[in-house]
């Protein structure tokens, strides 16, 4: 796999993103009674040691949700959400007043794994209906940790995949509130590779 996708072989994984973000929206929606849009403004692939560059301010706290991917496609799936945003996605999910939410509390944690399943779920489900792959996740894990530490706990566990990231931005509308999570998908070469051979679109991007 070449170290640069094509525009088109971008544009597809998109596509895939933006699929899968529909039925995330959909689904999110349904479980809390309220509108909820989500778009993917970007996807780009970067060298995993740039990963470290994602977020800004080392000693800030995020929540990072961990997945392992299995099946016919191997990798994992990272999403992360700074406290602000975990607390408003939360007390959307709980019906509780942001104010009251505790960062370790277990059902505001438990919440935020219901939205990664929900949003790694129907991105996984987008991908394997495209491509005609099976591909599983794994139930997901959680911790909270300063910026540094998570980023430099993501190399070490992706290292072992791949020498790049996908890196899907989301942006998510929970009743005209606006939420950023970062989406980081990281197939493995070997992966990579066979999704765009099913897609059909080779490595310099023709059909």
């Amino acid at each position: 796999m070449n170290k640069r996708l094509s525009l088109l072989q971008l544009d597809v994984l998109k596509e895939v993103g933006t699929i899968g973000a529909g039925r995330a929206a959909t689904a999110l929606s349904d479980l809390i009674a309220k509108k909820v849009e989500i778009t993917v403004p970007e996807v780009k692939l970067i060298p995993i040691e740039n990963v470290s560059n994602l977020l800004e301010k080392r000693d800030t706290l995020f929540f990072v949700i961990d997945m392992e991917i299995t099946g016919e496609v191997s990798g994992r799936i990272f999403l992360l959400f700074s406290p602000d945003n975990a607390k408003i996605l939360a007390e959307n999910l709980l019906g509780k007043p942001k104010e009251s939410l505790d960062l370790r509390d277990e059902l505001l944690q438990s919440s935020l794994k219901e939205s990664a399943n929900i949003l790694s779920g129907s991105y996984v489900s987008a991908l394997a209906d495209m491509t005609n792959l099976n591909i599983l996740i794994s139930s997901p894990s959680l911790a909270i940790d300063m910026v540094g530490a998570i980023l430099d706990f993501i190399f070490i566990q992706i290292a072992q995949y791949t020498e790049e990231a996908l890196i899907i931005k989301t942006n998510i509308k929970v009743s005209d509130v606006d939420l950023e999570g970062l989406f980081l998908f990281f197939p493995s070469t070997e992966s990579l590779t066979k999704i765009f051979a099913t897609l059909g679109v080779n490595e310099q991007g023709g059909q």
